[in-house]
């Protein structure tokens, strides 16, 4: 019994001598951060009163009273300020002609009453000279060797305001058209079996096959092997005869085309999406022809043969 008491008053006193070790290690922290505070408090101390010193010096340059105090308290009022002395009074004498008369000298106008008054009406002032006098017409500029003569406003070539396609000719010019075979097709909206129109998507490209952020005027026709040459609609440009006759043709001006430009991660180029004016096409496969002129009358040219999906083209394609 004696030996479990004595295992207990040991352990006891080892709790205890832990916890004091906390407690006083805390104590020092709490200490050294009150120093630390303390020697925040002394600096912002030593730079208030050098800024007060500084303001209170600024204001006596400036000849602003400080009041009796250098620090503005919370509760002071606004600033006074000393209204400047009034001016000085200066009499004019009134005028006398010589000789002691009082008639008044000649060339001397008085107000609209057109007797003598206390304020003489003063001539009106002179007119400035212009500030940049006309050239003579005999003067010319000096020449200067190795300097070429300034342009005269006469010959100088007229201010012309570029149109879209022209401010891009410098980063890209078109070299050639492109048709995106993946998204051109003859479409079928509502699955009845006959196409309704064309999709057709047009990439403009430079020498480097690089995609050219510009339109033009479009002008698009299809092609139908199943008509004779000549019938149907007038191609824009001759085509083979072995091609059939023009089935359908859009004519899209340079501002709607710009329009229908994308340039996204999925969609690229000029996408269009055009229904036939009139019956769809019978056979299986169509030419599309797509003619493109810049503004400064360049003129490009692509053609693709394109499958048609519906009856009466499958039914062409079974015959076949």
């Amino acid at each position: 019994m004696v030996a479990w008491a004595g295992v207990l008053l040991v352990l006891a006193g080892c709790k205890t001598d832990l916890n004091q070790q906390l407690l006083e290690r805390e104590l020092r922290m709490q200490e050294d951060q009150i120093y630390h505070l303390q020697d925040q408090l002394l600096s912002k101390n030593t730079r208030l009163e050098r800024t007060t010193g500084e303001n209170a010096s600024l204001r006596r340059q400036l000849g602003i009273g400080d009041g009796g105090s250098s620090v503005p308290g919370r509760g002071s009022s606004a600033p006074t300020f000393v209204s400047p002395p009034p001016l000085p009074k200066v009499s004019v004498p009134g005028l006398t002609a010589p000789g002691g008369s009082g008639a008044a000298p000649s060339g001397l106008r008085f107000g609209p009453g057109g007797s003598p008054s206390s304020t003489p009406t003063l001539p009106p002032p002179l007119t400035p000279p212009p500030i940049s006098p006309a050239i003579p017409p005999g003067l010319a500029p000096p020449k200067l060797d190795g300097v070429p003569p300034l342009p005269s406003a006469a010959i100088a070539p007229p201010v012309r305001r570029l149109s879209f396609e022209e401010s891009l000719d410098g980063e890209g010019r078109i070299s050639h058209l492109i048709v995106n075979p993946a998204r051109t097709e003859c479409f079928d909206a509502d699955g009845d079996g006959v196409a309704e129109g064309l999709a057709l998507v047009i990439e403009p490209r430079d020498a480097d096959e690089r995609l050219v952020t510009a339109a033009g005027d479009v002008v698009v026709f299809v092609n139908d092997p199943a008509l004779p040459p000549g019938a149907g609609f007038v191609p824009a440009v001759p085509t083979d005869p072995g091609e059939g006759g023009c089935i359908a043709r859009w004519d899209i001006p340079e501002a709607e085309a710009q329009g229908h430009f994308r340039r996204t991660s999925r969609a690229r180029g000029l996408h269009f999406l055009l229904r036939w004016p009139g019956p769809a096409p019978q056979s299986p496969t169509v030419h599309v022809h797509v003619v493109m002129t810049t503004f400064d009358g360049r003129v490009h040219r692509v053609d693709v043969p394109v499958a048609v999906h519906s009856v009466g083209a499958a039914s062409a394609r079974s015959v076949d």
